[in-house]
């Protein structure tokens, strides 16, 4: 279990490495120094004694024959040395040396020839001088080694834990920040304070986590968006599959009305013998067939075109009087009054062909609803449009779905007034193309219709 968590930990590994090699070093300088510096000071030594004797030789040529036990005696005390004079006849010794040294052979041995300075007569020297303590010096290092070792562990083990500290704390920082970075967490900062190489990941971290982050949000953005399109296209194709099976329904029952009659008129069955008679009342029909496809056909290529073709700036104030003076005829018929109050020169951005078939539908929707000489009221601002009937109202259930295709309110599905049911589809069709916020309410005895303009649903 041990071994795994070294295995998988950077600052154990980093740790273990540069403690190891700390200790590794101290023990090859410690063992180098142990080898080397008992033979270095022997060299010294040894140099030191050949000095030692060249003086004496010196001093001993400048010294009468009488005086120079004194020397001699100096030297052997300074050096540990033990030193025979000797004249052919006779030797003199002076000082003693160290068995031990002798045993081992740290001594230098050299015989001299030497004079005086009050006699020609040549003498023989023979000096034996301890040259090293190497021994010694073994013995002490191998003395001091227990504390030596508990002080290089001691340093080694602080020394790379304070390496590692050094070294692995910035890279565990960017190993976390790289595990939330994974996870797609992108709500930290890398604080590593370094110029070095882990400050440049560090801050190279940083800047990469801001541009995913603003990726991510823009990338986020827009995959909502495109689930609003998809739902939105979603919606669309359902209410194209129930726009068209609607109207395959409601084609389905002038068709074979017309079927019926022409086959009647060909048998001539019943009141249908008069076949003169009939056609008026079968060519109504079949151009109660032919709005109702052309309004189709016109839905479709307004969903399929939207606004791509001939937008431009609108005069909203032109289109509605052009609309008033065309139903003007329908109103007059029905005893209707229409009260116009319109502001001039409104202007919208749109298609003016769309733009003013939705005005028609809804200010036509508004006469055909209404009673004999009732009242209706137009009213044109700046930044909306009201169009509101009096003497009627809509029931509360029919309101939400008035925009639906093909619903006609109840008390409304004669051919004389209840219509194809598409025209106010085909208004909030337009409308919603062109960002118009719209709607159909009861206000005191009246049905009011308003239209916003350049307003979002």
């Amino acid at each position: 279990m041990l071994i795994k968590k070294v295995r998988n930990s950077l600052s154990a590994k980093v740790f273990l490495w540069i403690a190891g090699i700390l200790i590794f070093c101290s023990l090859l300088i410690y063992g180098i120094v142990m080898i080397f510096l008992p033979q270095s000071y022997m060299v010294v030594a040894t140099n030191h004694v050949s000095g030692e004797i060249t003086q004496l030789l010196e001093a001993l040529s400048q010294t009468n024959y009488a005086d120079a036990d004194k020397v001699i005696e100096q030297f052997c005390q300074n050096n540990q040395a033990l030193v025979v004079l000797g004249d052919g006849a006779s030797n003199s010794v002076f000082g003693s040396i160290n068995e031990e040294s002798v045993e081992r052979g740290e001594v230098l041995t050299s015989a001299l020839e030497a004079t005086f300075q009050d006699t020609n007569k040549i003498f023989t020297l023979n000096i034996t001088a301890p040259v090293s303590a190497g021994r010694e010096l073994t013995m002490a290092f191998l003395e001091l080694l227990p504390l030596l070792l508990g002080i290089i562990l001691l340093i080694s083990t602080f020394g790379a834990f304070l390496c590692s500290r050094v070294l692995v704390k910035p890279v565990l920082e960017i190993s976390r920040i790289s595990s939330r970075m994974a996870n797609l967490d992108m709500t930290w900062d890398c604080k590593v304070n370094r110029t070095d190489e882990l400050g440049i990941l560090a801050n190279s971290l940083n800047t990469m986590s801001q541009k995913l982050d603003t990726a991510m949000k823009a990338l986020e953005d827009a995959n909502q968006k495109l689930r609003e399109d998809m739902e939105h296209i979603t919606q669309l194709s359902k209410q194209r599959r129930d726009f068209f099976a609607a109207a395959s329904h409601e084609l389905k029952t002038p068709i074979t009305i017309l079927k019926g009659q022409i086959e009647s008129m060909i048998l001539g069955v019943g009141r249908y013998k008069n076949a003169q008679k009939i056609l008026p009342d079968t060519l109504k029909e079949v151009e109660s067939m032919e709005r109702l496809v052309k309004e189709i056909l016109a839905i479709s290529k307004i969903e399929m075109n939207g606004l791509t073709e001939n937008t431009e700036l609108v005069s909203v104030s032109v289109l509605l009087k052009k609309v008033l003076e065309s139903l003007l005829p329908l109103a007059q018929e029905k005893n209707i009054i229409i009260k116009q109050n319109i502001t001039e020169d409104v202007r919208v951005l749109g298609n003016p062909s769309l733009l003013e078939k939705a005005l028609h539908n809804i200010v036509s929707n508004a006469i055909r609803h209404s009673p004999e000489g009732a009242e209706v009221s137009i009213t044109l601002s700046s930044s909306k449009l009201l169009v509101q009937n009096t003497g009627v109202t809509i029931p509360s259930e029919d309101l939400p779905v008035l925009f639906t295709p093909f619903y006609r309110v109840e008390k409304s599905r004669n051919k004389a007034t209840g219509g194809s049911g598409l025209g106010l589809y085909l208004v909030k069709t337009i409308l919603e193309l062109h960002g118009m916020k719209y709607g159909i309410e009861n206000v005191e005895n009246s049905v009011s219709f308003f239209v916003n303009f350049n307003s979002k649903n």
